[in-house]
């Protein structure tokens, strides 16, 4: 059941413990060696029917155990997600990386050449993004990128703040202004929130529809209750060079964080 079978696994252990129940008790209520049964906790490969066997000796079911799981998995990957965060506002410039191999899906050798990075420089960027995650790097040292091609911020982070003044700044320094502007018009905040809500479901909308058109690139657009030209929002002020102390210093980060 691979990845699914580790959080549900995560979650009968939740429910061995609410039930107060020790492995060798287990064991005894179900007949079964306590080494096997551990095993069987602990293993990726266990079949569904043992899992509800074990589900029904401690009162749940594959339903409140998807749920645990479920829960498991958010606080799981909301902390990482800080983590990361933490990891990209210290390093903008890792983060912009990142975003030209991946989000705009540019081979490295072109990003090492327009910024000028050392092949010692194109590695540790690489590997600072296999420790943090993002990617893996094959016997060829080219990336396999192990995320969906954008990434998402943990809302009021430090990166999250740092990007929305970027693209403040990128829309503001445009000279084109709002197709629609009203002023001294009454509206509660409670309004304003619907307004806001109906807005960005209505272009989350229309960008779902057009992103697989021939001309997705041409018609990109940043939007901040102004619409500008699409152009892509970099946290750095450029790719820099950078030393392997770096990676010692992520090691630690991610390390630390995954024992807490």
């Amino acid at each position: 059941m691979g990845f699914c079978a580790s959080l549900l696994l995560n979650a009968l252990r939740v429910k061995l413990k609410e039930n107060d129940l020790t492995y060798n008790e287990l064991s005894l209520k179900v007949n079964v060696p306590i080494s096997t049964l551990k095993r069987h906790f602990h293993s990726n490969s266990i079949g569904i029917d043992k899992l509800m066997e074990y589900a029904t000796v401690l009162n749940t079911n594959i339903e409140e155990l998807s749920q645990i799981a479920r829960d498991i998995h958010n606080r799981e990957e909301g902390t990482r997600t800080e983590v990361l965060d933490e990891v990209f506002f210290n390093h903008p410039y890792i983060y912009d990386f990142f975003y030209e191999i991946h989000v705009k899906g540019r081979p490295v050798d072109d990003v090492a050449k327009e910024n000028g990075l050392t092949e010692q420089s194109v590695y540790i960027y690489l590997r600072s993004l296999e420790i943090m995650g993002l990617v893996e790097l094959r016997s060829d040292g080219e990336p396999a990128f192990l995320t969906p091609p954008y990434y998402t911020f943990f809302e009021g982070s430090k990166l999250d703040k740092l990007f929305t003044e970027k693209l403040r700044l990128e829309v503001l320094s445009k000279e084109s202004r709002p197709e629609v502007g009203m002023s001294r018009v009454c509206l509660t905040q409670e309004q304003i929130d619907q307004i806001s809500e109906m807005v960005y479901e209505k272009i989350q909308h229309f960008h779902f529809q057009n992103k697989e058109s021939k001309d997705s690139e041409m018609i990109r657009r940043n939007i901040l209750l102004s619409v500008t030209e699409g152009n892509y929002i970099y946290l750095s002020n450029g790719l820099v060079n950078i030393d392997s102390g770096l990676l010692k210093e992520l090691y630690e980060t991610i390390n630390d964080s995954s024992e807490k």
